[in-house]
């Protein structure tokens, strides 16, 4: 079902609505998909291409997650002209404040190789909306791969958490010829925070979403 402007906001929060009340025992965040039609009548700009973006509802109160790519020259002096050689990536949280939505966060990060290939791209099929403490505070997971530089390196991996002002990430590389002898990358390390025992849950998961994107061939 696809919502169009201002009716997508009294369709969605009923929709919303309904849920809530027949799950209001386990408090769980509730999300459902939205378009660019209603991040533009919410007046939410899209730095770039939509990727994907939802609305969450939990205890913190209403949300709209936009991801974003946005592709362009390098403004580096050696930039090659006319070449595609900065990526940018956006991940933003907006929360509802009256009639507003202010940023409540943001992951960003980018990828500048004048006079090489760059690539830069989102795991969008695992970019999940969680609650693994049961807080009823939506936890945010965005996993994507950054390269600079020939076709056949590992990329840069990286899955990044986030719930509220903390954030947690798992940072590596890209395993390449997994199915050869001679394979290489797939490293992984985590932020020393996962490392503590009240962490455990959040570091399970960025591992199990690293597992699902990590292998490149």
């Amino acid at each position: 079902m696809k919502f169009k402007g201002r009716a997508a906001n009294a369709a969605m929060c009923a929709m919303l609505a309904l849920g809530g009340a027949a799950d209001a025992a386990d408090d769980m965040p509730k999300t459902i998909p939205v378009d660019a039609a209603l991040l533009a009548s919410e007046q939410i700009g899209v730095k770039g291409a939509l990727v994907m973006a939802r609305r969450i509802v939990d205890r913190a109160g209403e949300h709209l997650l936009v991801v974003s790519r946005l592709a362009g020259a390098s403004s580096a002096p050696r930039a090659t002209p006319g070449a595609t050689e900065r990526i940018d990536l956006f991940a933003a949280l907006y929360t509802r404040k009256d009639n507003a939505w202010p940023q409540a966060w943001i992951i960003q990060d980018k990828v500048d190789c004048p006079g090489l290939d760059s690539g830069a791209e989102f795991f969008s099929r695992y970019i999940t909306v969680t609650d693994l403490d049961k807080n009823g505070i939506a936890e945010v997971t965005v996993p994507y791969k950054m390269s600079c530089g020939g076709g056949i390196d590992a990329n840069t991996l990286k899955v990044i958490l986030r719930q509220g002002a903390q954030k947690l990430a798992l940072r590596g590389t890209t395993l390449r010829n997994s199915r050869m002898g001679a394979h290489y990358g797939g490293d992984m390390a985590f932020d020393p925070a996962l490392l503590l025992k009240e962490n455990a849950a959040f570091k399970a998961h960025l591992k199990f979403i690293r597992d699902k994107v990590y292998v490149e061939d």
